[in-house]
């Protein structure tokens, strides 16, 4: 007997391809934060991440949000937008029906098991007490993994969760009811994608790592090769940090082939991150070859000085333990941020969300020079509290430093203030560099020669600025000056690194002495560049000029 054709499904039942699903929540305009405050909870942890998740709704999505507790909700809050936190929500069975289990068994959801009870979930439906509202479960409160993902958003209804990624998702059927029936049809099962396969993954130990890797892509010797970077960045992290870790410290590390394997096993495509909690590195194969402590200054500096949640401390003590953001040290960051009038206060620092709205790489930068000033003034002692911190006030950090808020501000400025004075030839050589580079843009070659001469009594014989204005010269009618730059520049010892400023030195030396009408001379000079190494084709271009002579027309 032949088989019934299937049928298709009925669009009733299924939800429509442009479905936003829970990351429609964000936009409902009016909500309350409800959080757990019963028996054996930790009342005062949860509600300051209900109040910073509210600050994130706020501030980013111009929402307006109420805070409750569980057993505080007003009949009207349970009938609007609810964002639910934590397992231990009593929201579930005294005003709705719980749709899960969680226990240290793992957690069962309308017909799903799963037997980590670290995993976490997240729920999305019209509000049952009023279909034109909605409800967002959202089990976890971990303000140290709070700050990265304050609250996921995902185009489902459903999800589970480990760490940033989704390992499950699905819909719902559409309607009211509740609890809400799974759509079978329309779910999304990644657990088999959060690391290669268990026939593909290798592992390795070395004295304080235990490495997880893909065989396919990567074999034991480089696998060794890391390890043995990674325990150098351990010790120098160790080293800053000025704290060792606890006997038996062990870190699990992960290795992926690139930023695109470890966004499918972890939800995070940057090239590195940590979960501190579980002593954990996530790397990309590149970045993990890389000496840089940073990853692991977050691990030793979380046993030494605790969790923190506020993004200012976390990334700024790793910053200026490394003194190193953007190729400048942090004495310079402070310098040029104070100078340009751009280095935030303390309030805007210990704001989460102000912090998170500075405009481009100006938070790191702050957050560097911030924990630097606290590790500089105040020791590992002044680190520990700012590690402490809560809610992020001045008040609470003066009162922790025994200083008041006023005594505090000043302490940071001035501090400030001296690395600007400190820096001054520095920043004299900045502004104008910053100045002839608009000159160049102007072809205004003498405001640009003008510009670059003040470069040069802030960083006298700079080569490449030596360089620059021997350009300008030449393209300003100015030869003679031009002549006497190029051989100021060839007169100086220049390191290994700068033996490219000495070739092309003499080939700009004789273009200038062939555009003046000195053609020996100019031969001269690119004889000179011949019998130097070639670089970036300099002997092609000396052999050119020798076979016919260097013209004003060809300096644009």
């Amino acid at each position: 007997m032949r088989a019934a054709a299937p049928q298709p499904p009925d669009p009733e039942q299924h939800r429509a391809s442009n479905y936003p699903g829970e990351a429609a929540f964000v936009d409902v305009g009016t909500l309350t934060v409800v959080y757990p405050a019963g028996p054996g909870e930790p009342v005062e942890a949860n509600r300051r991440s209900a109040e910073a998740r509210a600050k994130w709704l706020v501030a980013v999505h111009k929402n307006k949000v109420d805070i409750a507790a569980d057993d505080q909700v007003s009949e009207e809050q349970m009938k609007g937008n609810l964002l639910v936190l934590g397992w231990g929500n009593r929201v579930w069975n005294a005003k709705l029906s719980r749709p899960f289990k969680h226990d240290d068994a793992g957690t069962s959801f309308l017909g799903i098991k799963e037997s980590d009870p670290d995993l976490d979930l997240l729920v999305f439906h019209r509000n049952p007490l009023n279909p034109s509202t909605f409800v967002v479960f959202w089990s976890r409160i971990d303000p140290e993994r709070d700050r990265f993902q304050v609250l996921p958003r995902v185009g489902s209804d459903w999800a589970m969760f480990k760490d940033y990624w989704p390992i499950r998702q699905g819909m719902f059927r559409p309607g009211n009811a509740w609890p809400p029936a799974r759509d079978t049809t329309a779910e999304g099962d990644h657990t088999t994608e959060s690391f290669a396969s268990a026939g593909t993954t290798g592992t390795l130990d070395s004295e304080r790592y235990h490495v997880y890797y893909d065989k396919r892509h990567i074999d034991d010797a480089e696998i060794r090769a890391i390890l043995k970077a990674r325990e150098a960045a351990l010790s120098k992290a160790i080293a800053g940090v000025g704290a060792p870790p606890p006997r038996g410290f062990r870190v699990l590390l992960h290795v992926y082939e690139d930023e695109n394997d470890k966004r499918r096993a972890t939800g995070v495509a940057d090239p590195t991150h940590a979960i501190l909690s579980d002593r954990e590195i996530h790397m990309t194969h590149r970045f993990a070859r890389s000496p840089a402590p940073h990853e692991e200054i977050h691990l030793v500096a979380r046993e030494a000085f605790g969790p923190t949640p506020l993004s200012a401390v976390y990334e700024g003590f790793a910053l200026s333990v490394e003194n190193l953001w953007r190729g400048d040290t942090m004495d310079m960051h402070a310098a040029l941020l104070r100078s340009g009038g751009l280095l935030p206060d303390l309030a805007a620092l210990l704001d989460e969300e102000r912090f998170r709205a500075l405009p481009g790489d100006s938070g790191m930068a702050s957050a560097g020079v911030f924990m630097t000033w606290i590790r500089e003034t105040y020791g590992n002692a002044g680190v520990k509290k700012a590690f402490a911190l809560q809610d992020g006030r001045v008040s609470d950090l003066a009162a922790a430093l025994g200083a008041t808020e006023a005594a505090l501000n000043a302490s940071f400025t001035g501090w400030a203030d001296r690395r600007v004075a400190a820096k001054k030839s520095e920043l004299d050589f900045i502004a104008a560099e910053r100045l002839a580079q608009g000159k160049q843009m102007a072809g205004d070659w003498a405001g640009m020669a003008a510009a670059l001469q003040q470069a040069l009594r802030a960083k006298p014989d700079d080569p490449q600025t030596l360089f620059n204005l021997a350009s300008a010269q030449m393209r300003g009618t100015d030869l003679g000056g031009a002549e006497a730059t190029l051989k100021r520049l060839l007169s100086l010892t220049l390191p290994p690194d700068g033996a490219r400023f000495r070739i092309f030195g003499h080939y700009q030396l004789g273009r200038v002495l062939d555009i003046a009408g000195r053609r020996a001379e100019a031969l001269a000079e690119y004889d000179k560049v011949l019998a130097l190494p070639d670089d970036h084709g300099a002997h092609d271009l000396a052999r050119e000029r020798k076979l016919s002579p260097a013209t004003r027309d060809q300096l644009d």
